[in-house]
């Protein structure tokens, strides 16, 4: 082996390049890398065993090559190298931060101890057994589009309704407990409340007549 080869072995060693295309069924990429391009090459995921990731690199992304013996037929790709293409998307040490390309952003401010997700669309969780939500202070939930609960709901705590509330027809609401009211009571549009008065009544066994 010539000192021509050698240097050019040892040249691709290490190399910085960006990425030109992406195979995502084969998980590859091909790099160029000055007036090199390479071959269809894997990238290193976070993990890749029985704990597997995905975050596929994007087209010009800046990336290490480290080709093992020069061989740039054996690189592997190595993501997140900043480029004035691609600044990171904050600057504060304080944070741990996620950006999408929609614009989605999942953070934690380790400092405030803050986690925060900003989603452009919409999110599920799908569990197999029990979801627990704990909090030490208040939790709140504002949907501007109305929630809709597809469950027997248990409130083991009081309950202080800031709105109406509507039971639909041919359904049935049943209280075993004292029921207290300090405003007006209908039934059927007629008031039934302590201040209503009655028509027909006489003193005695008599019935009244009818709520009026």
């Amino acid at each position: 082996m010539n000192s021509v080869e050698i240097a050019r072995l040892l040249n691709n060693l290490i190399r910085i390049g960006t990425v030109e295309k992406i195979d995502h069924a084969a998980a590859r990429v091909r790099v160029q890398s000055g007036d090199l391009l390479t071959d269809w090459i894997p990238w290193r995921e976070q993990r890749a065993g029985k704990t597997r990731t995905w975050n596929p690199p994007t087209k010009g992304e800046q990336v290490l090559l480290f080709a093992p013996g020069g061989e740039m037929r054996g690189a592997i790709v190595v993501m997140g190298i900043n480029s004035s293409e691609n600044p990171p998307p904050v600057n504060d040490p304080n944070l741990t931060h996620w950006l999408m390309p929609d614009g989605a952003v999942i953070e934690y401010d380790h400092e405030a101890s803050h986690l925060r997700a900003t989603l452009p669309g919409s999110a599920s969780i799908d569990a197999q057994a029990d979801v627990t939500v704990t909090t030490a202070a208040k939790l709140t939930a504002t949907a501007k589009g109305g929630a809709i609960v597809n469950a027997n709901t248990v409130i083991n705590g009081n309950l202080t309704l800031n709105g109406n509330f509507s039971q639909p027809s041919g359904k049935t609401a049943t209280m075993a407990g004292d029921v207290k009211f300090t405003g007006a009571v209908t039934s059927n549009g007629k008031n039934i409340s302590s201040s209503h008065t009655h028509d027909d009544v006489q003193r005695g066994s008599q019935q009244s007549g009818e709520v009026s």
